[in-house]
Formats: structure tokens, sequence, C-alpha cells
């Protein structure tokens, strides 16, 4: 199954494209799409848009996995941005006929280290040995963790189904 593993962001968004089997993740692609400053605030969202929409047109994912929304109390202006990011990408996910499925950060380092509570520069690293590859950024190594979290996911589920 391939799936595109999303970690929003206004200035950069990071993406994976994986193929997902059992609970192996075998990276396909990896990227970010970056803003620029001169971008009004519309234009980045159609921008973000309009550069994942390319991504699936080529790697035609079944399956979008997407980070829920987290923002300190110190910071709600932040939320609300971020809302607005993902709503893009819950939009394209929608119009494409791709099934969502969303984590909590927590959830998907848990899934991912085995601890929830770990920062994004170790997601980097423990990514970058998965795979054997080096990652660009934290947001995509961030989103390869969400990959996997769909995966190990649906391996839960396909065991429920034969104990059942």
């Amino acid at each position: 199954m391939v799936v595109c593993a999303v970690d929003v962001g206004l200035q950069v968004s990071g993406y994976v494209i994986c193929e997902t089997k059992n609970t192996e993740v075998r990276l396909i692609k990896e990227g970010e799409i970056k803003t620029t400053k001169k971008q009004t605030f519309a234009q980045k969202l159609a921008f973000i848009y309009e550069k994942l929409e390319k991504e699936i047109k080529e790697y035609k994912p079944q399956v979008l996995a997407l980070e829920k929304l987290y923002s300190h109390y110190k910071h709600p202006l932040t939320l609300g941005i971020l809302a607005q990011v993902r709503g893009v990408v819950v939009l394209l996910a929608e119009q494409k006929g791709i099934k969502l499925f969303e984590y909590s950060p927590t959830r998907a380092r848990k899934a991912f280290l085995g601890q929830g509570a770990a920062d994004s520069f170790r997601v980097k690293r423990m990514a970058e040995n998965v795979t054997g590859k080096s990652f660009i950024s934290n947001h995509t190594a961030d989103a390869f963790s969400l990959a996997v979290a769909f995966s190990h996911e649906e391996k839960v589920k396909n065991l429920d189904i034969i104990i059942q």
C-alpha cells in the first residue's frame, strides 16, 4: 500500500511517500514544501496544496497520514494557522478519494521509537537508522514516523481480523 504522510507547517511542510507491507515501511520519496515570506497567507496555502497535489498525482497513495493538531497554550495563534494548513491537506485527501488517518505526535513517536515524549532529533536519527538514508530534515522524519504509525495500526487491525 502506498502512503503519503505529512508533517504540516506554514513555512515548511515535510512529507514522505512510502510503501507499507505489514510493519515494513519502505521510503520511496521525501520532500519539503517551503513557502516564502513574499507569499501572502492565501498564496502559501495554495502553494502547499499544489505541491502536495503534484506528488499525489505522481505516486497515487491510497492513504494519507497526518498529525493531529497540538499547540502550546502560550501560542494559540500557531494553532489557528496550522489548522488552516492542515485543512488544505485534508481537503486534498477528500478530493482525491484518499483515506485519511490521523495520529497525535506522541502516538506516532511511541509507535516509531517506543517513547512518545521523544524529540524530533531522536525521530530523525531513528528514521535514518531504519532506512539507511539521511533525512533532509526533522519535518520529513516526523512524517516518516506517521507512516510507521499507520503501518503498525494496520498490522494490529489485521491481527484482530485473524483472531476473530
